[in-house]
C-alpha cells in the first residue's frame, strides 16, 4: 500500500501532450505510443457496423419471388427519377481519413461485383458500398420535339341532310313519354302520337255489315239519328227505311211510303223526334218518327226540292232549296192557305206556312245577254266569256247550311252554277221583284276563273264551325274559312248582334277557300254523290267521309295538324336538292289551269264495298259510316283489327267475300 505522499505526487503529474513534438520522456512511454493508423475496412468489418441503404433492399430482394423482384426492377428508375428532383435531404457521406494523414477508403473494383440476380436494362446500377449510391437515369426512347407535330388530316366532307322518316304511333308515343319537343327536339307542340293513315287505317265491312234493297229501288240519301242508333235510307221509290247501326244490319225495322218520287235528302231534329224530307215531287214535309205520320208539308217549290235543313237551337223554322234557284224560310207553328196546296197532297193536308223567300239566290248580279235560237242559247256573262246554255235560266239552289247555335240566323247556300258561297241573315227583308242580294259571296278559286265553273253538291261545317267543306263537282273538297267569309269588319258574323237588321242587301266581297282535299279514287260525277262529317267526340277523331263515282267512299282527316305537317315536308324537300320534290299539284284534266292554293291528297278509300257510284254518305251515333250505293246496297263501316287481317288475308278460302276495308299504301301494316 502506498503513501499519500505517493499518491498525492501521482495526481500532480503532468499530462503528456500527444500533439507535443519533444521526443518521449522515458522507454515505456515511448513504446506504448504507436502511431494510429485508421482501422483496415473489411466487408465483414462494414457490414458489422454500417449497412447501406442499397444493401438493405438487396436484402429484401432475396426474399421476393422472380417475377417480384423483374416487376421492382422494371419500376424503380422511374421511382428514382421522381426523387431526384424534389430531394431536399443534404447529402450523408462517411469519411474516414485522419486528420493528418488523408488517407482515402479504397473503392471497390467494378470488376469484383457480382450482379447476383438479373434486371431489365432500366436497373440503376449498384454503386461501391462506400459510396453514396449513384441514379442513372436511362436515355429516352423517343425524341423529345419542341413543336407540336403536324399531322395531315383527310378533308371531311358533311353528310347531306335528310328529312327523318316519319315516325309510327308506338315510337312517337314513346317520344312524348320523354317530353317530346321539350326534351328530345323532334316532337310536335300538339301532337297525338298518330298519323292520319292511323286515323282511317281501321274501317271495314264485313258480310254481316250488309243491307239489300228492293230491285229497281237505288237509295238516293241517308240520314242517322244524333241521340241513337238509327239511321234512315231514302230511295228513288219514296220509300224511307229506319235501320239499326248496331243490331241487326241485314232488316229494317220501318219501312213507309213517304212521298210519290225519289226521296232527295233528309234530316233529323236535334232530338230525333221528327224527320224532315225533300223530294223530287216538289215538296218536303216533317214526319213524326215514332207513329210515321206527316205533321207539316212544305209545298211552294215550283221543282224538285235539293235539301231541307232544320234550324239549330229552333226546329219550328225549316229552310229549303230548289231546282228552281229559291230558298224557302218555312214556320211550322204557321198553317197555310189554299194558295199553298199541291196536287200530291190535296187540300186537306197540313200545310205549313212561308216567312222568307230568297228568290233567285245565286243569279248573277247583271243581267246576261243571250243570243241564238230557239233551241240553245248562247250566254255572255259579265267577265266576257261565253256559254252555251238551254233556255232554263233558273240556277238550282244545291246545298243549305245554317251556322251553329247562337249564330243561327245566318244561312249559307251554294248552287250548281259555280264554287261561291253565300251568306244570308234570314231575319231581313228581301225584295220578291228581283234576285235578292245576299250579304256576302266568296270568291271563285282562280283555277275556276281562268277556265270554268263547277258546281257544288253539298256544304258541310266542321265542329266548331270554323271550316267549310264544299263538295265540288272539280272532284275537289274546298276549305273555306268562316272568318273569311265577310271582309272587314262584320257585325253579321257576331255571336251577339247588335240590332236586328232591316232591308239586306249589302253582298260584300270575302275570300275564297284556303285548301282543298283530292284522291285518286274520289270523283264528284253526278249532283248525287254528298260529303259527311263526323265530330270529334271521345276517342273519335274528326273525319270527312264523300261518296264517289268510283264506287269507294273516301275518308279525309280534317285535323290541320296534318296538314302544316305535310305543308312543312314539302317545302324542306324542295330545299333539299338531294331529295326529290313532291309532284305539283296539279288539276286531273290537262284543260285545267294549275291550282293557287294547297291540295292535299291524304285520304283513304273503301274499297270493294260497293261495286257502283256511293251518292250519300253518314256517320252514325257509335261513329261508324254509313254509305249507300246504286248498286242497291246500303254499308255500315266499323273500325277494328279485321281491316288489316282483310288487307293481308289474300282471296285464299273467301274471306273477303262480300267485304270491304280501307286500303292502305305498302308497307304500312309492317311491324315497327
Amino acid at each position: 500500500m502506498s503513501s499519500p505522499c505517493t499518491t498525492r505526487s501521482m495526481l500532480q503529474e503532468p499530462t503528456p501532450d500527444i500533439f507535443s513534438s519533444s521526443p518521449p520522456m522515458s522507454s515505456a512511454t515511448t513504446a506504448s505510443r504507436k502511431p494510429k493508423r485508421p482501422p483496415p475496412i473489411t466487408p465483414k468489418r462494414f457490414t458489422r457496423f454500417f449497412t447501406p441503404r442499397n444493401s438493405k433492399a438487396e436484402a429484401s430482394r432475396s426474399s421476393l419471388l422472380r417475377a417480384g423482384r423483374q416487376l421492382q426492377d422494371i419500376t424503380r428508375s422511374g421511382h428514382n427519377r421522381s426523387n431526384v428532383a424534389t430531394r431536399t435531404t443534404p447529402r450523408k457521406t462517411v469519411n474516414f481519413a485522419d486528420v493528418e494523414n488523408h488517407v482515402h477508403t479504397p473503392s471497390s473494383s467494378s470488376r469484383k461485383r457480382k450482379n447476383l440476380y438479373p434486371s431489365p436494362e432500366t436497373s440503376p446500377a449498384q454503386s461501391s458500398p462506400s459510396k453514396r449510391s449513384r441514379y442513372v437515369t436511362p436515355p429516352p426512347t423517343f425524341d423529345v420535339l419542341e413543336d407540336e407535330p403536324e399531322f395531315e388530316e383527310p378533308p371531311v366532307f358533311p353528310l347531306p341532310v335528310r328529312r327523318l322518316r316519319t315516325l309510327g304511333g308506338a315510337s312517337r308515343t314513346l317520344q312524348r313519354s320523354f317530353g317530346g319537343i321539350l326534351s328530345v327536339g323532334r316532337g310536335f307542340r300538339r301532337d297525338h302520337c298518330t298519323s292520319w293513315q292511323d286515323q282511317t287505317a281501321d274501317f271495314y265491312s264485313g258480310t254481316e255489315d250488309l243491307h239489300q234493297l228492293p230491285q229497281g229501288a237505288p237509295p238516293f240519301c241517308t240520314a242517322t239519328c244524333n241521340t241513337n242508333s238509327l239511321l234512315a235510307v231514302g230511295g228513288e221509290d219514296g220509300w224511307i227505311h229506319l235501320l239499326d247501326s248496331e243490331g241487326d244490319f241485314s232488316k229494317a225495322h220501318v219501312s213507309w211510303h213517304a212521298h210519290t218520287n225519289a226521296v232527295m235528302d233528309m234530316q233529323f231534329s236535334s232530338d230525333d223526334s221528327y224527320l224532315a224530307a225533300g223530294s223530287g215531287d216538289q215538296t218536303a214535309q216533317i214526319i213524326d218518327v215514332r207513329t210515321q205520320q206527316t205533321l207539316s208539308v212544305l209545298a211552294k217549290h215550283r221543282s224538285s226540292v235539293k235539301q231541307v235543313r232544320f234550324q239549330p237551337g229552333d226546329e219550328k223554322i225549316v229552310a229549303t232549296s230548289s231546282r228552281d234557284g229559291v230558298v224557302q224560310i218555312w214556320d211550322l207553328r204557321c198553317k197555310g192557305g189554299q194558295m199553298s196546296s199541291h196536287s200530291a197532297w190535296g187540300s186537306d193536308a197540313p200545310y205549313a206556312s212561308v216567312i222568307r223567300t230568297l228568290a233567285s239566290a245565286h243569279a248573277e248580279n247583271t243581267m246576261p245577254t243571250y243570243t241564238g235560237g230557239a233551241s240553245s242559247l248562247t250566254r255572255t256573262t259579265s267577265t266576257g266569256k261565253t256559254e252555251t246554255t238551254s233556255r232554263r235560266t233558273d240556277i238550282s239552289v244545291t246545298a243549305l247550311s245554317f251556322l251553329p247555335e247562337g249564330r243561327q240566323h245566318l244561312l249559307l247556300t251554294a248552287s250548281d252554277a259555280s264554287t261561291c258561297i253565300k251568306l244570308w241573315d234570314i231575319r231581313g227583308r228581301y225584295s220578291l221583284r228581283g234576285p235578292a242580294i245576299p250579304i256576302s259571296t266568296t270568291q271563285h278559286p282562280e283555277s275556276h276563273n281562268r277556265h270554268r265553273h263547277f258546281a257544288i253538291n253539298s256544304l258541310t261545317l266542321n265542329g266548331n264551325a270554323s271550316r267549310i267543306y264544299a263538295l265540288s263537282k272539280d272532284n275537289t273538297v274546298y276549305a273555306y274559312s268562316t272568318s273569311h267569309l265577310i271582309l272587314g269588319s262584320a257585325r253579321e258574323l257576331s255571336s251577339t248582334p247588335a240590332s236586328k237588321p232591316g232591308h239586306c242587301g249589302v253582298d260584300q266581297p270575302g275570300l275564297g277557300p284556303i285548301y282543298g282535299f283530292r284522291h285518286k279514287n274520289f270523283h264528284a260525277g253526278s249532283f248525287y254523290v254528298k260529303a259527311s262529317l263526323r265530330k270529334a267526340h271521345g276517342d273519335k277523331t274528326e273525319l270527312l267521309a264523300v261518296g264517289s263515282t268510283d264506287g269507294s267512299p273516301v275518308l279525309f282527316p280534317t285535323d290541320e295538324t296534318f296538314l302544316k305537317r305535310e305543308a312543312r315536308r314539302h317545302d324542306d324537300e324542295a330545299e333539299l336538292p338531294s331529295i326529290k320534290p313532291m309532284r305539283p299539284f296539279l288539276s286531273r284534266s290537262s284543260s285545267r289551269f294549275p291550282d293557287t292554293i294547297p291540295i292535299y291528297e291524304q285520304g283513304t278509300a273503301l274499297v270493294r264495298g260497293h261495286d257502283a257510284e256511293v251518292t250519300a254518305v253518314s256517320w252514325a251515333q257509335n261513329g261508324s259510316l254509313i254509305s249507300v250505293s246504286d248498286d242497291l246496297r246500303v254499308r255500315r263501316w266499323k273500325e277494328g283489327s279485321e281491316a288489316r287481317e282483310l288487307r293481308l288475308g289474300g282471296e285464299s278460302e273467301g274471306k273477303r267475300w262480300m267485304c270491304g276495308w280501307a286500303e292502305m299504301a305498302a308497307g304500312f301494316d309492317d311491324d315497327e
